[in-house]
């Protein structure tokens, strides 16, 4: 049976879903190693340059961003050139607190004893990664909840961990 579970959480409801029932095998398998890890993806990277006959220019996706994003953008795109790295570091630091706060608080309203772990990078790549190096044997995750065109574009971060993930997944609806 598993010996080390652990939970990709990020506070949706998908991922709520998939906690809940992490606590209820914690509870059936009490000597299981529990671990909830939530991945901050609002780290600040530095604008990429692509070569472009003879110049370089910054590459960008899409200047048309919408406010939850915006604030994560290069300063200048979409008038925000007052942002500085520091206030990337800000954003970075109080959503990683946020999380930590709310995972434990959960976890303390259940009686359950877990580690909770902050990850920074992309999703799909650093959950993988971390899974194969704590020999991770399974892997407890939310149903994304999009459908159709919308995942299409935006990708599916549940499908690339069930595809890239090097153990068990349990998708949760």
């Amino acid at each position: 049976m598993y010996q080390n579970i652990m939970v990709a959480y990020d506070g949706s409801d998908g991922s709520r879903l998939a906690f809940d029932q992490a606590i209820e095998l914690k509870k059936a398998l009490p000597d299981v190693k529990l671990t909830i890890i939530y991945v901050n993806e609002q780290y600040h990277e530095s604008t990429g340059l692509v070569e472009a006959g003879g110049g370089a220019t910054p590459r960008v996706v899409s200047a048309n961003v919408d406010s939850t994003y915006a604030q994560f953008m290069p300063p200048d795109i979409d008038g925000m050139g007052s942002q500085t790295n520091t206030d990337y570091m800000d954003t970075s630091i109080e959503f990683s607190k946020h999380m930590h706060n709310s995972i434990h608080q959960q976890l303390e309203e259940k009686g359950i004893q877990a580690n909770v772990l902050a990850l920074e990078g992309n999703a799909s790549k650093t959950i993988p990664a971390f899974i194969e190096e704590q020999h991770v044997d399974l892997l407890i995750i939310g149903n994304s909840g999009k459908s159709g065109l919308q995942k299409f574009f935006v990708g599916s971060v549940s499908r690339k961990l069930i595809k890239e993930a090097p153990c068990s997944v349990l998708v949760v609806k």
